[in-house]
């Protein structure tokens, strides 16, 4: 007689929150979703390594949640609406396993929510936990969510194929090393890593079983928005040896890197494209250049693949040089973020333990920009121990080297770094909010830090930098500029500056007299009934009407 098959349902839970977008803050920013990309290794692992053969769904209740924010529904108990999509779910498939993966702070509210709705829909199922918050805070969680059975520590793939292969499936969660439940925790047990030391052993993952259309915007590059597109992610390596004080990768991957096989990657991006469509390949690496002369030769092997390739995550700015942006050229790089994070060797340095020197941002930049691939960088403000002179160096090291757009954060406490940890015994975290763990809002007051004024500060750099000194308008490069407006507009239809920088490009240009007064005109508009925007046009010294069209 054949075993029945082992039935496990993904939930990944909502990591924004609704209220900030359906208030229409101006500083909210709509995150773009990634593929569940560790879920799909989960799901190839297990049907690929399980004895018993499995089944799995995937409920990412983001897309759920996004789907709210486009129609504007402020009348809606979230919750209650997450919940019934779990019970729904499960009644439909009736798992004997439902797994939640969060990756961030935000999501923490969510977590007993979810898992009381699963056990409520079936009592039996084993609820477990995993991702980068459940493994940094597994106690923290396993004391707030009475609902959870257990929490994975790290990579999952191998405990949870252990754990649908048990015939007692508790006592893997007792006595695994990866596992961690109350009886653990109240046995002084330290939940252990179990790494899958040869990425290669992974099966190939299959994206059709989620809904590409629903992770087609992560790409940084506007100047092809619009454009048909298939976006996918590859992560062709774990890890990363560095301690970078804001990072949690290490309590998820660990220091030690592994990383597929050059043949493997290559066959995997062709699969891809093959198979799925893929035009647009997103290397989400923590350290794509941890081993540089194999970085190097696996761009030189998509070279002939024909896509278009994006490096979202950031690289290290160390590694590029001459040749690796003519490497990058010819393999379709068409934008690379680089994970520069302050501008201030002090607090590069000294607070956040980067091996990065500010000497080396501008010659990198400069680099890119001979071969035609674009510079997007990371910036950090707001940590312990940063000062306002270091946020000044930060301000003139972005106008200084012209980067073609800049992200501007404010410091989080994530669970799992060491930033958290500083920040938790020294008394730091004003904000206990799990909601507002996301990078346009500040939570950190420490000695040189206001919260109040760095959030105020990360969005006045984004509008210095990004809008009124844009690099790309102070080169000529119009056209460039207009589509990074242009997306801003789409996304964030109330934006003044945007309008107003559409405007001078169309201007400066004499592209479109007519679209440059239109722009002006709604520029206008918006800052005669919006008094913020008023105060920073006035700020800036933005008056549409003594410009000459």
């Amino acid at each position: 007689m054949n075993q029945a098959a082992k039935k496990i349902l993904f939930v990944i839970p909502p990591y924004f929150n609704i209220d900030d977008f359906l208030n229409q803050h101006h500083s909210y920013v709509l995150p773009s979703f990634t593929v569940p990309y560790g879920v799909l290794s989960l799901d190839a692992y297990l049907k690929g390594k399980c004895t018993s053969s499995v089944e799995t769904r995937i409920l990412d209740l983001n897309i759920f949640l996004k789907a709210l924010v486009d129609s504007k529904r402020t009348d809606v108990d979230c919750m209650a609406l997450f919940a019934e999509q779990v019970m729904e779910s499960i009644e439909e498939f009736k798992p004997d396993f439902v797994g939640i993966s969060a990756l961030f702070n935000s999501s923490f509210r969510y977590m007993e929510a979810l898992a009381s709705a699963a056990k409520k829909a079936n009592p039996t199922a084993l609820v477990v936990a995993g991702g980068g918050l459940p493994s940094a805070a597994s106690y923290k969680m396993l004391d707030s969510c009475p609902s959870l059975d257990a929490i994975c520590k790290g990579e999952g793939e191998i405990p949870l194929r252990e754990l649908l292969d048990a015939v007692l499936p508790q006592d893997i969660l007792e006595n695994h090393a990866s596992w961690i439940t109350r009886q653990g925790c109240d046995k002084g047990k330290i939940a252990a890593h179990t790494f899958v030391q040869n990425l290669d052993d992974i099966p190939p993952l299959n994206y059709g079983i989620v809904n590409l259309d629903n992770y087609n915007s992560r790409s940084i590059d506007k100047r092809f928005v619009g454009q048909p597109k298939r976006e996918m992610a590859i992560h062709t390596s774990r890890g990363c040896p560095f301690l970078c004080v804001f990072c949690s990768n290490p309590s998820l991957h660990g220091r030690d890197v592994r990383m597929m096989s050059i043949d493997r990657v290559i066959a995997e991006v062709q699969r891809m494209k093959d198979l799925f469509g893929l035009t647009v390949l997103m290397i989400e690496d923590d350290h794509f250049f941890h081993d540089v002369s194999r970085a190097k030769e696996i761009l030189r092997r998509v070279i002939d693949l024909d896509i278009r390739i994006e490096f979202p995550n950031g690289v290290a700015v160390y590694a590029i040089d001459d040749e690796v942006a003519s490497l990058f050229k010819q393999a379709g790089v068409s934008t690379v973020a680089l994970a520069v994070e302050s501008g201030s060797d002090y607090v590069l340095n000294h607070i956040i333990k980067k091996p990065l020197k500010k000497k080396l941002i501008r010659p990198a930049v400069e680099a890119l920009r001979r071969h035609g691939v674009l510079s997007h960088v990371f910036i950090v403000i707001g940590l312990p121990g940063e000062m306002p002179t270091h946020r000044q160096e930060t301000l003139e090291m972005l106008l200084d080297v012209g980067f073609d757009w800049a992200h501007i954060f404010c410091a989080i406490p994530i669970f799992g770094s060491r930033l958290y940890d500083i920040c938790a015994d020294n008394g730091y975290i004003e904000n206990a909010n799990q909601l507002d763990y996301i990078a346009t809002k500040s939570l950190i007051r420490a000695p040189g830090v206001d919260p109040e004024e760095i959030e105020k500060l990360a969005y006045e750099i984004n509008l210095r930098v990004n809008f009124v000194d844009n690099h790309n308008v102070k080169l000529g490069n119009y056209d460039t500029a207009l589509k990074y407006f242009k997306n801003v507009c789409d996304k964030y239809p109330d934006h003044a500056f945007a309008h107003y920088f559409i405007a001078e490009a169309y201007r400066r240009s004499g592209i479109d007299p007519a679209k440059a007064t239109a722009h002006y005109n709604l520029f206008a508009d918006i800052i005669a009934r919006d008094p913020w925007w008023a105060e920073q046009s006035k700020k800036h010294n933005l008056h549409p009407e003594l410009a000459t069209v």
